[in-house]
């Protein structure tokens, strides 16, 4: 590697001509290459849905669920199976293993739907439907609503839109949104549907000789469109093709009910005439109910949601798609003026500020490194120091392309972690090329010698830090990995290019740019300069400092010589600063909070209310969103909180974020998903909506809401998981009243921590169902089976679907039912007639009713029963804090230990997946520990030496864990990962520190009459050369510390949550690190040579070390 610096030196045209292409690459690849907010990764879940309408919660479970669960874990490949049961819908969620392919996941897929086709249901007309979309996450959301036209404040109820304009202009903005380049698919989500009702009540129904079958088929009839066969004329072929499609609904009313084929005409009967009334209407009750609001308005809407192609470019497919919806509406007319196209999410805007915030880290970086080097050390080397940043930057981008990295939060990570790192392979070059023109050597020999001396050195010490981060490839898998893979990629590709523009570029600088001070009695630079001119004031008559840093060397020294006398003193001081760091009272959150301009509210009803009832707490707390919204900024002016909102009631829509998990159908449930004005107002805007739901504000008049629970959720980086959850589990077909009872102690355990709030279990409240029980005697006598009283019940209550009307590609489902009176009531259920064989008969004649409370919901984990207690946490509470309290406290252990056999409480939520992450980090660290040992052993040939570098990595942490706890903040996922970079800049340190250590004992002991005890050297020889390696390594050093700390200052002042914890734990962890290298390596290098009598080196005429 020696020959890199000397080709720079005689190669310069090559070398920048190199270096400027790479650097154009590096520019053209920032402009190209693919953007998103996250990485690219395959989430391996699936979600097989099954509806049966009107079966309760453990039918549903013992009939569709388990079967299902059943065929699906047969497959070897899956990894966990998980469900859910409710009134009339199973929802099993098939997870897979994290170690398999993301290329055959679908195939898998295909697996999972043939096995699921292979189960039988209890009823023919049910059928699994296997969604493997469930994870895709679209990049930005548009509400499609009516709003006032310009200059009116309030929209004329005469020429509102109907849902069905909000479908039609809708399925416009889609149908344009999917020829745009990189979109892969555009969902519509709120789109109420129309059906047309076929209604009566049930004395007439019960009186009539016709059955819903056969309704079903006279309807049918009317509307088929079925081939009529062709024509072969002279003139060609001709298709023949009944009319049969319906024009009106009034055609329903007049078809011919005619009770038997042998009907005459005269004896034909009308539906109109039957006492049943036909409507054109909209789907009742809705599935979903969906409303756009802001401070003022409040509308019904559709959402128009689109999703990415793999690879593409976040940014340029969001601005194309506004584009496109400017477009429609203000240029070529094909929406109206009054209809309303507003963005509640766009992910661009994320990744904008991302790539923002490392441009301005990279300026910040440029512009620390230009005033700390100047002040030290002057103009000339500072610009040679700065100009190494931006090159490296940009020639890295252009590489990690050729690995498939994007730009996404992963990189942009790397490039902001990366940025202390490569600085220091520059400050090493430039300030050895200095020395070395102080000590007498021209600018081209001083650039040169000193990257041959330190090239070694600096390599190893670069391959360490890779080493550091690599071994997360490995560690992890699925998942877990593409998530992290452009970290350790990108990182790796910097630091690598960062040593070897050290090595050539840097060298050109140097030779050309850094000059050695002409006088060293009066230096240039401002800090010597001050230090020189407060030295000749104060000293008169005494020896000046040379270039004005005596002062500080002298100071170091004396320190240095007092560490090394009281060697042992100094590392065990060391060692019990660590024990006690370590005790500091940190907590451990591993997945923080992303401070987006976004939050959701959930609202959660009884799991018995009705979709009516939830909208109605929906639009309450829609009320209360608005009324919280205005505040005043610090200047006195009045804003608004509140951007936009979109409300779902009655389940989730899209993945709109990655970590979020969009609620299946749920009537009780409702999501508001809220885009503030300001993400650093977001924060604020929850708590204060959390704060009202719960306790009210008569200042604003609202009443707190009763019979609900409303939770604001921050956004947070991460898989989705509340902050505290236990799972009670109990092994299959477990007793649910035991079920219950053990977890409602558990949440009683989870009430009383004052940090948490919204505690809840998975399976709510009970509810009140109407248990039909049929006599098989009297059903037999009858000829009524158990299927024709399902059958009739359900088209009474939720209504049979009869036939499908056509408007060219609009389709209209017709049902029959009864009229909302007769479906409201539940009184005259026995009195209700049911179709049988012979006729109807009373359904009081065949079967009794009875009413009884059962579960609403019944959740499975692997098969077995569980309740999952959740709860959120106040701010500033750690999740996994509590969950370790409540796991350990003596209420717990009492239970457990007289929990019934095959039950158990497990930890789940964020801790579960806090403990998957660290074990697989933790395995990452060690595989980093085994490969840098290795580096280590072979860069020094020595295993006292790795031990003396290695040993300080733990003393690193001192800082880290001191800062962290002065600042408040856990660590997290960022802060662990700046413990890598960290460890990086330590080992590079030591590395060098020994290089030095060695080089200036061996002089010494050569030069010297090799009778002292130790390497020929007295031991106040030793301790002198050892502090002057320290001394030689002072500067460098300090340089790397500034500039480091400097660039993560406004990282931890402004860089939110996600870098903060990181960024104060490095400039503290560095702090720390610095005296760490210069004072506990010289004393335990000190303990190795004096107190072992270790050898580290040859030396003329003696034998060769040994160890």
């Amino acid at each position: 590697m020696n020959y890199l610096p000397e080709f720079a030196i005689k190669r310069p045209t090559v070398v920048v001509s190199i270096v400027l292409m790479t650097v154009i690459w590096g520019i053209v690849s920032f402009m190209t290459m693919p953007r998103r907010e996250d990485p690219e990764f395959t989430i391996k879940v699936c979600v097989v849905a099954t509806q049966w309408s009107g079966a309760s919660a453990q039918k549903v479970e013992e009939l569709i669920t388990d079967p299902l669960e059943e065929a699906i874990d047969g497959l070897e490949e899956v990894k966990l199976i998980r469900s859910t049961s409710s009134n009339g819908l199973s929802t099993i969620f098939v997870e897979l293993e994290d170690s398999l392919p993301s290329s055959k996941v679908d195939d898998i897929w295909d697996k999972v739907r043939a096995r699921v086709r292979n189960v039988q249901m209890p009823e023919p007309n049910i059928e699994p439907f296997v969604n493997d979309e469930f994870t895709d996450t679209n990049i930005i959301l548009f509400a499609v609503h009516q709003k006032p036209l310009d200059g009116a404040t309030e929209i004329d109820p005469a020429y509102a839109y109907t849902p069905r304009d909000l479908d039609i202009y809708s399925e416009q903005i889609r149908d344009e949104l999917r020829l745009l380049p990189g979109v892969a698919k555009v969902d519509r989500f709120g789109v109420l549907d129309e059906a047309i009702y076929i209604e009566t009540d049930a004395g007439t129904w019960s009186k009539l000789g016709l059955t819903s079958t056969q309704l079903m088929q006279l309807v049918a009839a009317r509307n088929i469109v079925a081939p009529g066969g062709t024509i072969d004329a002279d003139d060609g072929r001709f298709y023949v093709k009944p009319g049969g499609e319906f024009d009106a609904v009034q055609e329903l009313d007049s078809i011919i009910a005619a009770l038997s084929p042998t009907d005459s005409a005269a004896n034909h009967v009308y539906l109109d005439s039957l006492g049943m009334s036909v409507r054109r209407d909209y789907i009742d009750p809705p599935p979903r109910i969906c409303r756009y609001g802001d401070t003022e308005l409040e509308q019904t809407a559709v959402v128009v949601a689109v999703t990415m192609k793999s690879g593409s470019n976040i940014i340029d497919i969001c601005d194309s798609a506004k584009a496109k919806v400017d477009q429609m509406q203000n240029v070529a007319g094909l929406l109206p003026p009054d209809l309303g196209v507003t963005i509640i999410s766009d992910q661009s805007d994320s990744v904008k500020g991302r790539i923002r915030d490392v441009i301005v880290n990279i300026i910040e970086a440029i512009l620390i490194v230009i005033v700390v080097v100047y002040l030290v050390v002057g103009f000339r080397t500072a610009a040679v120091m700065a100009a190494n940043i931006p090159f490296v930057v940009l020639s890295s981008i252009g590489v990690i392309t050729l690995f498939n990295v994007q730009l996404e939060q992963m990189s942009l990570a790397s490039m902001i972690i990366a940025l202390g790192l490569l600085v220091d392979n520059a400050v090493q070059i430039c300030d050895q090329a200095r020395t070395n023109q102080m000590a007498g050597m021209s600018p081209v020999e001083a650039a040169v010698s000193g990257a041959q001396m330190l090239g070694a050195s600096m390599l190893n010490g670069t391959l360490t830090t890779i080493a550091a981060f690599v071994p997360m490839l490995i560690a992890l898998d699925g998942a877990n990995r593409e998530f992290i893979y452009g970290l350790p990629i990108t990182l790796s590709v910097m630091l690598g290019i960062s040593w070897i523009l050290a090595m050539t570029f840097c060298v050109i600088l140097a030779a050309a740019f850094i000059r050695a001070p002409k006088d060293l009695n009066n230096p240039t630079a401002p800090i010597p300069w001050l230090m020189a001119w407060c030295a000749k004031r104060f000293r008169k008559g005494g020896k000046p400092h040379s270039e004005g840093h005596g002062f500080i060397y002298e100071t170091y020294a004396w320190l240095g010589r007092f560490a090394l006398r009281y060697k042992f003193a100094t590392i065990g001081l060391s060692v019990l600063v660590l024990i006690l760091a370590m005790r500091l009272p940190v907590g451990s959150e591993f997945f923080p909070l992303t401070e987006r301009d976004q939050f959701v509210v959930e609202v959660w009803l009884p799991e018995i209310a009705t979709i009516e009832q939830t909208d109605a707490v929906a639009k309450q707390v829609e009320g209360m969103i608005r009324k919280l919204s205005p505040y005043v900024d610090d200047e006195g002016n009045e804003r608004q909180r509140l951007a936009a909102m979109r409300t779902l009631v009655g389940g989730g829509g899209s993945r709109w974020y990655l970590s979020w998990e969009p609620e299946p159908r749920k009537p009780n449930y409702a999501e508001i998903l809220v885009h503030t004005t300001d993400g650093k107002r977001t924060h604020e805007f929850a708590e204060k909506l959390r704060a009202v739901a719960r306790e009210g504000d008569e200042s604003l008049g609202l009443q707190p809401i009763a019979g609900a629970r409303v939770v604001p959720i921050e956004m947070f980086l991460g898989p989705p998981a509340d902050p505290v959850v236990m799972r009670v589990v109990g092994d299959g077909f477990a007793d649910m009243n035991r079920l219950h009872a053990a977890a409602d102690r558990v949440k009683a355990m989870v009430e009383a921590q004052p940090e948490t709030w919204d505690v809840n279990d998975s399976w709510g409240v009970e509810g009140y169902q109407l248990r039909v029980n049929v006599d098989p005697d009297k059903a037999s006598l009858s000829q009524v089976g158990n299927s024709q009283i399902a059958e009739t019940l359900n088209a009474y209550y939720s209504g049979r679907l009869l036939t499908t009307f056509r408007e060219g590609d609009h389709q209209v489902p017709v049902y029959f039912r009864l009229q909302p009176e007769g479906r409201r009531s539940i009184a005259d259920i026995e009195s209700a007639y049911v179709e049988g064989d012979i006729g109807k008969v009373p359904l009081s004649a065949v079967a009794s009713v009875a009413a009884t409370w059962e579960p609403a919901i019944i959740d499975r984990r692997d098969m077995n029963r569980t309740i999952e207690v959740r709860s959120r946490v106040e701010p500033g509470a750690s999740g996994n804090d509590i969950t370790m309290r409540v796991m350990n406290s003596p209420e717990m252990q009492e239970l457990q230990a007289h929990l019934p056999p095959g039950f158990r409480v497990e930890i789940g939520g964020a801790m579960e997946e806090s403990l998957k992450a660290q074990g697989k980090m933790l395995k990452s660290f060690g595989l980093s520990f085994v490969v840098i040992i290795l580096l280590l052993i072979v860069q020094f040939n020595s295993l006292s030496k790795m031990l003396v570098i290695v040993a300080t990595l733990p003393l690193a942490m001192i800082g880290s864990i001191f800062g962290l706890w002065v600042t408040s903040n856990p660590l997290g996922f960022m802060p662990q990962l700046g413990v890598l970079s960290l460890f990086g800049i330590v080992l590079n340190a030591g590395i060098i520190y020994m290089e030095f250590a060695d080089i200036v004992l061996r002089e010494r002991a050569e030069k010297g009459n090799g009778d002292g005890p130790i390497l020929g050297l007295t031991k106040p020889e030793f301790r002198a050369a050892l502090v002057e390696a320290g001394r030689q390594r002072l500067m460098p050093i300090f340089l790397t510390t500034a500039t480091t700390v400097g660039g993560l200052f406004p990282l931890a002042l402004a860089g939110g949550p996600l870098w903060e914890g990181m960024a104060w734990l490095m400039i503290y962890g560095l702090m720390v690190a610095t005296l760490l290298t210069l004072f506990v390596i010289p004393a335990l290098y000190a303990v190795v040579i004096e107190t072992f009598g270790v050898r580290p080196f040859s030396i003329k005429g003696t034998p060769s070390p040994s160890e």
